[in-house]
Order: C-alpha cells, then sequence, then structure tokens
C-alpha cells in the first residue's frame, strides 16, 4: 500500500508539473489559440462624417498602431490599442483625445481578441472583457469575444478635444471543460505506473549498464521458446508469399485516397466511428504518413505474432507443424484480405488484436498465479486499458475477445473431471477475468461518450434495448448457418465443408468422452464459441455482414476448432495434417487470384479515369481554371468483376464481397476524386453527397432539368456520359437512375414545351 500511495503522490506530481510547461497539450481545440494568444484590442474608429479626424492615446502598457485599412475614406485616422492579457485579471485605463473638424463625433468601439492565424485561417483566441466603462458609465459587464466575434459599442456626442476615459477588466477565459482531461488522467496514470514500476526500470538499467542493447535483445529473443519462434517465422513467411504482391504493388481502396494523396492522420483517428486510436502508432512510429510496403509488412509481422499467441494461449501441443497450420488457418484465408482493402487502418487493427490477446493472457495469469494484491489490481487495470485501446483501433474485435475467451474455457473443459472442487479451482477463477472485460467495454464506452461526446454514429451507435431479443435470434441463426453457407467471393465451398466437417468431429468427440455433466459443458461452450463470433452485432446498431468482420469471429473459431481438433483428436493426427494442408494451400491460391482481379480492376480504373479526363478536357466548356460543381448519376464504376473466374457471380456473393470483389477503387461519396487525383489542377469547386442526395445534390440537378442537359445525357461511355455546362461537370454512370430523376422532376416541374405537347 505504501508504494502505491507513493506511486499515486509521485504521479500526481510529475503530471502537474508537465501540464504546467507544456499546457496547451492538455486544452481543447478553442482554449488552446486563446492560450498561444497573449494580446487584447480595443479598435476606435470615427463614425459620421468626420474630415481630417485623429484620435490620441494615452495609457499604460499599450500598443498604438494606425494601420492603412483602419481609414475610412475621408483622411479619418483610427487606432488599435493593443495590450497584454492573461488568466490574471488586469484592468486598463485608456484615455482618448479625438480631434476633427466638428464640433460633435460619434466614436465605434470594437472591444476583440488578437488576429490570430494558422495556414491563413483565423482561429478563435478569446479574450474576457468585464466592467466595461465609457466615462464612467457601465456599458457592459461581461463580453467574451475574439477577433470574428467583437463587442462593439457607439460612444455619441464626442465634442472635438474633449477627453474620452475608457476603463475595463481584461483576462483570458479558462474553464473545467476546456481541458482535455483524458489527457491529464492518461498522463497522470502513466506518470504513476512508471513510478510503480521503477525497481523493474532499474534492473534493467542495471543489466543494460553490464550489456549492451544488442546483446539484452539477443539473450531474451534466445530464452523464448523455439517452437514459437520457429513458427512466427514460418507464419510470416508464408504471409509475405501469399499477400506480397499486394505490398509491391502499392494498391489501395476507396478509404485510402486523401492519405494516399499526403493527407496527414489526425491522432484521436477515426472517433466518430468509435477508433479514436486508430492511427496511434501510425503518428508514433511511421511519421503519421501513407507508407507502402511498410504498413503490409508491420501487419504480417503482427498477424504472425497473433497466431503464436492465441496457440499459445489456447495451450496448443508444442508441435512446429501444429502451430504452423492453425496460425495460417488464421491469418491465410482471403478474409484478411477484406481488411487490407482498407490498407490506412491495416497496422493498428492486427496490433488491435495483439493488445487483445495479451490483455487476456494477462488476466489468466492474475486469476491463477499467487502474487501481492497491489500487483493484481495494477494488473487488472493494465489489461482494461490494453481492452480498451484494442477496441478504440477497431470495435469489432470484441468477437476476437469472445471467442478467444470462451475458446479458452473450452480447452480447459477438457481437462475437467466433473467434480465441483475441480470445477472451482478450474472455472471460477475466470470470473475475474470476465467482469475485467466487462469493465474494459464499458471504459471504452464511457470514453466515447464523456471524451469524444460520441452519443451515436456508425460503428459506435447501440442498438435499442428492446430490439435486443429480435437481434439475438436472428444472430443465432446466422452463427449457425455460416458452418454452411460462406457469402464471400475468393473462399471455395471446399474450405467449408472442411471446417464443418472437424467441427461435426469436435462435437462427436464430446458426446462420446466424459459423463454427461462434461458432455453438457462441452457442447455449450462450443456452441458459446460459435455465438461469440457475432458478439460486435449484439449491441450494434447495424447488422453487417462483411468478410472484414468475419475475419475476427469466424475465422477465429475455425481455429479453436482445429486446436481442439490437433489437441485431443490425435488418431485423426495425420488425416487432420492433410486436410489442413489443403485448405491452406487452396487459401494462398485463392489469395493470389483475388490479387491477380485486384489488380487488373485496378489499373482499368484508372485507365477509366483518363479517358473521362480526356473527354472532359474537349468540351467547349471546360476551363482549367476554374472550380466546377461535380454531380455524378449513379455510383462508381468498378471494373473488377470483368476479371473474376465467375463472370456472373451470385448476388449474395456480390453484395457480401463487396471488399473483395465489387467495391470501386474510387469513393463513391468523394465525387471524383480519383479523377482528380492524376491531373494537373483541382477543378471540383463542390462535391455534393450522390449516395445520400443533400438539398445541394438536388439544386444542382433541378438546374440541369430546367436547362434541358438531363434530357441529352446518357450513361457512359456515351458521348453524353459526361457534359460540362457552365459551373457544373454531370457524369452518369448509372442509365436507369438518370430516368429515375427525369420523371421525378418532369412531375415536380413541369415546362411549358411539355405542356403545350
Amino acid at each position: 500500500m505504501e508504494k502505491i500511495i507513493r506511486a499515486l503522490l509521485g504521479g500526481l506530481v510529475i503530471s502537474m508539473v508537465l501540464a504546467a510547461l507544456f499546457p496547451s497539450a492538455f486544452l481543447k481545440d478553442d482554449a488552446k489559440w486563446t492560450y498561444q494568444s497573449d494580446v487584447g484590442r480595443v479598435d476606435v474608429t470615427f463614425a459620421g462624417d468626420v474630415r481630417d479626424g485623429q484620435i490620441d492615446v494615452q495609457g499604460k502598457s499599450l500598443r498604438v498602431d494606425r494601420p492603412q485599412w483602419i481609414h475610412d475614406g475621408k483622411h479619418n485616422q483610427g487606432v488599435v490599442v493593443q495590450f497584454p492579457v492573461s488568466y490574471l485579471k488586469r484592468t486598463y485605463e485608456i484615455t482618448l483625445k479625438p480631434r476633427g473638424n466638428t464640433k460633435e463625433m460619434s466614436l465605434g468601439m470594437s472591444f476583440l481578441g488578437k488576429d490570430l492565424r494558422v495556414r491563413n485561417r483565423r482561429k478563435p483566441a478569446y479574450v474576457c472583457f468585464e466592467n466595461i466603462r465609457v466615462n464612467g458609465k457601465t456599458v457592459a459587464e461581461e463580453q467574451t469575444v475574439w477577433h470574428d466575434k467583437p463587442f462593439r459599442y457607439h460612444a455619441q456626442n464626442i465634442s472635438d478635444n474633449s477627453v474620452v476615459t475608457l476603463s475595463f477588466d481584461i483576462q483570458k477565459p479558462l474553464a473545467l471543460t476546456d481541458i482535455r482531461w483524458e489527457r491529464v488522467i492518461g498522463l497522470f496514470m502513466a506518470c504513476s505506473l512508471l513510478i510503480f514500476c521503477s525497481d523493474i526500470l532499474k534492473r534493467l538499467v542495471n543489466r543494460f549498464n553490464k550489456k549492451n542493447i544488442v546483446q539484452v535483445i539477443a539473450e531474451n529473443y534466445r530464452n523464448i521458446d523455439g517452437v514459437y519462434r520457429r513458427s512466427f517465422w514460418i507464419i510470416f513467411g508464408i504471409l509475405c508469399l501469399a499477400f506480397g504482391f499486394h505490398a509491391i504493388q502499392f494498391m489501395w481502396g476507396n478509404h485510402d485516397w486523401d492519405y494516399a494523396e499526403g493527407s496527414a492522420f489526425s491522432w484521436d483517428g477515426r472517433a466518430w466511428e468509435g477508433r479514436y486510436a486508430l492511427n496511434v502508432f501510425k503518428k508514433l512510429f511511421l511519421g503519421g504518413v501513407y507508407l507502402p510496403l511498410i504498413y503490409d509488412v508491420v501487419s504480417f509481422l503482427f498477424l504472425a505474432l497473433n497466431a503464436v499467441l492465441l496457440c499459445i494461449y489456447w495451450r496448443l501441443k508444442k508441435r512446429i507443424i501444429y502451430f504452423v497450420l492453425c496460425g495460417l488457418i488464421l491469418t491465410a484465408q482471403p478474409f484478411t484480405l477484406c481488411m487490407m482493402y482498407y490498407v490506412h487502418m491495416l497496422p493498428e487493427t492486427f496490433i488491435g488484436v495483439t493488445l487483445a490477446l495479451t490483455a487476456l493472457m494477462l488476466l489468466e495469469k492474475i486469476a491463477f498465479e499467487k502474487g501481492s494484491r497491489t500487483r493484481k489490481v495494477v494488473c487488472s487495470l493494465l489489461s482494461i486499458v490494453l481492452l480498451n485501446l484494442s477496441l478504440a483501433m477497431y470495435p469489432v474485435l470484441l468477437n476476437t475477445i469472445a471467442v478467444a475467451f470462451v475458446g479458452k474455457l473450452l480447452v480447459k473443459s477438457f481437462e475437467w473431471d466433473s467434480s465441483w472442487g475441480q470445477f472451482r479451482s478450474y472455472f471460477v477463477p475466470y470470473a475475474v477475468s470476465a467482469i475485467n472485460i466487462v469493465f474494459g467495454i464499458l471504459f471504452y464506452k464511457l470514453v466515447l461518450t464523456f471524451v469524444f461526446s460520441l452519443y451515436g454514429g456508425y460503428n459506435a451507435q447501440t442498438l435499442p434495448l428492446d430490439q435486443i431479443p429480435e437481434r439475438l435470434v436472428v444472430l443465432f441463426e446466422q452463427s449457425f448457418r455460416q458452418l454452411c453457407e460462406y457469402p464471400f467471393p475468393f473462399i471455395s465451398q471446399g474450405i467449408l465443408w472442411v471446417f464443418l466437417g472437424f467441427t461435426v468431429l469436435v462435437v462427436l468427440h464430446i458426446c462420446s468422452m466424459g459423463n454427461f455433466k462434461q458432455k453438457i459443458v462441452r457442447v455449450l461452450l462450443l456452441g458459446g464459441a460459435l455465438f461469440a463470433t457475432q458478439t460486435a452485432m449484439i449491441i450494434a446498431n447495424e447488422h453487417l455482414i462483411a468478410g472484414r468482420i468475419e475475419l475476427f469471429g469466424l475465422v477465429v473459431f475455425e481455429t479453436l476448432v482445429m486446436v481442439v481438433v490437433f489437441t485431443k483428436l490425435k488418431k485423426l493426427h495425420n488425416l487432420s495434417v492433410l486436410a489442413t494442408t489443403g485448405v491452406i494451400w487452396m487459401s494462398i491460391i485463392n489469395d493470389l487470384d483475388c490479387l491477380r482481379v485486384w489488380k487488373l480492376g485496378f489499373d482499368a480504373e484508372k485507365m477509366l479515369w483518363n479517358r473521362v479526363l480526356a473527354r472532359m478536357e474537349i468540351q467547349k466548356d471546360f476551363d482549367v481554371n476554374r472550380k466546377y460543381k461535380v454531380i455524378q448519376i449513379g455510383r462508381p464504376i468498378s471494373l473488377r468483376l470483368r476479371f473474376y473466374k465467375k463472370l456472373r457471380p451470385s448476388k449474395r456473393v456480390h453484395n457480401y464481397g463487396n471488399s473483395l470483389l465489387s467495391y470501386s477503387y474510387d469513393a463513391p461519396w468523394d465525387l471524383f476524386h480519383a479523377c482528380e487525383f492524376y491531373y494537373q489542377t483541382e477543378f471540383r469547386g463542390e462535391h455534393p453527397h450522390p449516395i445520400h442526395p443533400n438539398t445541394k445534390y438536388r439544386a444542382q440537378l433541378k438546374r440541369l432539368w430546367k436547362a434541358g442537359i438531363l434530357d441529352k445525357a446518357r450513361a457512359w461511355p456515351h458521348e453524353n456520359g459526361l457534359i460540362v455546362w457552365k459551373d457544373v461537370i454531370l457524369f452518369v454512370t448509372d442509365a436507369q437512375l438518370l430516368e429515375d430523376y427525369k420523371k421525378q422532376f418532369a412531375k415536380e416541374f413541369p415546362r411549358k414545351f411539355e405542356q403545350k405537347s
């Protein structure tokens, strides 16, 4: 307890010092700009018909400027009075003496903050004026202003050469809501944990004093079990073979255009999707830029590491062939390519799996190993943080956590002799792990709600409670149906039957071994692991079926089945190895086939956009130096389907295998992005959303309809598939949608010649 108190007090002191030295790092954006500004302003100008007016200013700690822009065109010279401002309240008295050729004048006063700009965009540097008095009369009590939102006051009936006294209290505003408390708390926790672990750090330092860093790393590497080391490198090498073409060709999906073009990643990731830690690794270690090859290689490394960790967690028998086969089932199937379509989130997603598995292994260590209560509390807190970070990288990893945890109970159940005493020693300690997992999920939800104020939205909005029973029934059916049906391209039916057969063998083994209690518990745990593949969808507002989701649920369950087969069905060793090798071989063949289709489709779509550019440039109304409103009727054209070996894939494959096959490489929500990406200028001024048509989209289509442009438009590649008219570029890819718009506008906005006819 003394060590904990010392760590907390030390963490408090260090975090306070760091916060005092670098306060802007712990303030929200508006407050951050206010912190960087230390100047307040009062701009004084003449109002009315005054000629040759001048204003003399007196006061302490003032800076008076008479810039050219403050002239009113009548030779009247206004003044800009600047003065220091801080978080401490200061009182200023300013004496103004206006001179002009009229007996009575009016003065306009603007109270505002500093003209603070970043990349030529003005930022809100706030100041708070209190008790503003003009000639002793209070004109305002409290005004919080910045440059673009000043407080204005007109002093009237001011005589020539008279004295106007202006006084006020001023300070920079700061409220508790302006502080990023998550950063303050995070810094405090990090500092406290660092002090708590100082003894470990001291031992590490002592080791480094005797050996150099290379020797220490080499020694620790050699201490890792040889089976784990060799399995890791074999899996990594095969992944490079299976997916290396993707890395070398530098292909990307429709979400990645901005990042490939050079837009920087933000620290908070895609918080509106619940992924506020998505870009942390890239920002810390990769410079926050979009890097070909590196992203894939780092992802392969963590994929291989995840495979080994999962096998260790499930206590797979220590044989290289078992680790490699199970690891490749987890990583080498085409499901992995569903994630590789979203290159910008590759590294963190697989790092998130690593964090989740590390947290689960840490929780197991807490449950079964002896140690001080203090150490267990610290390890529990660390596991909760790791689970939170894992979900913050990709919320669907909740499926992986659930399947891995229930799978651990299933593996453990094969050691249970059905007695109550052994049940308590084997399973009851996992209740603490389950509680910590729930706390990790709640912590993630609390961060979204109170830190990022995210109460709803894609990937973050939860299902209403009254709809959960209906969702459970749907997911229960889906969890079992997925054993009989793969709605994804590049995954053959033969692979499905292999895993279904092994699942049936596991069920038969459970039913033929042990007493009734053991059979019931094991069957329930196997069914629970299968249902756990849908965990994220139980609470998600949107029910999704996609390969990138099944990668973290169904594929993990398949790996669990093979771990049980290799561990328990020893008589089927040769058959299991042979069948699994065949599955992995076919998976790699399908990976390479998928990458072939991706490459051909990627190049074909780039050539298509070159044709669009050529067609656009010959339009008589096109001006390279002009900004256009881009209107696209229909979704982007995807050409990958043309290179698929099945000329007409089923509707189910088309709907559920979007990222593997049918998505275009152009972003449908950002019109002509791919086209402009390969052009020398930016010609887009506005590009209203075509998928969810908004007011701007409808207004532009209405213009085109009334001008008769929609009448002559046709679907691409017709010569009128692309039309440049005035400040609008119209691109049509869907003939039926074009006709629907024309019929709709014909009813709403009938034209005269149509009425005559």
